[in-house]
């Protein structure tokens, strides 16, 4: 890919790329319509919070176009084949409702708790060892295109790499403590 002068493809291949390699969690906070290209920007997101507002679709074949920035890679991901064929087959909207009943969403709030919820569940993540997280987060991506003995010996690899860090000794004295851990990233 020519950076100084990417093609059009390349360019919408950016957005995509881009969001699912952050190093950290992501979440979309969708509080209205997330159809065609802004539905496949939510499934961009590790995690997605909908209001009851919330709507969603993979619409590209009703006007004649494919799910060409992701939809085809994350969809399927997040709701099973046979759902991400019939979301991007018929082009139907759904509703917040039935997009937490089928795992589109992890979580389904009133429209005015959207934000409060996306920010808890960020806070919430937060806390946690900031490079044991990175690392998990990198594992459960790599578990969806490896071998279960390839995965293995990567989860070994970052374990032991966990083992030496002051994050994971400040997690055992503080359970020994009985108290809350706190974290510096080191």
């Amino acid at each position: 890919m020519d950076l100084q002068h990417p093609s059009w493809s390349d360019q919408i291949s950016l957005i995509p790329i881009a969001v699912h390699e952050v190093a950290v969690p992501t979440i979309a906070a969708v509080n209205g319509p997330a159809i065609g290209a802004g539905c496949d920007l939510a499934l961009m997101c590790d995690m997605r919070i909908a209001s009851e507002k919330a709507k969603f679709g993979e619409t590209f074949l009703s006007v004649g176009l494919i799910p060409g920035d992701g939809g085809a890679y994350f969809l399927p991901r997040a709701v099973g084949m046979a759902r991400a064929c019939e979301m991007t087959f018929t082009g139907e909207v759904i509703d917040a409702q039935k997009a937490s009943d089928i795992g589109l969403v992890n979580h389904l709030v009133m429209h005015d708790q959207l934000m409060n919820a996306a920010v808890a569940l960020a806070e919430k993540i937060a806390t946690k060892p900031p490079e044991a997280l990175r690392m998990a987060k990198r594992l459960l991506y790599a578990g969806q295109d490896t071998t279960l003995r390839q995965l293995l010996d990567q989860s070994a690899a970052y374990q032991s790499l966990c083992h030496h860090t002051d994050d994971h000794m400040e997690a055992l004295s503080a359970m020994f403590e009985k108290r809350e851990s706190e974290f510096k990233g080191k």
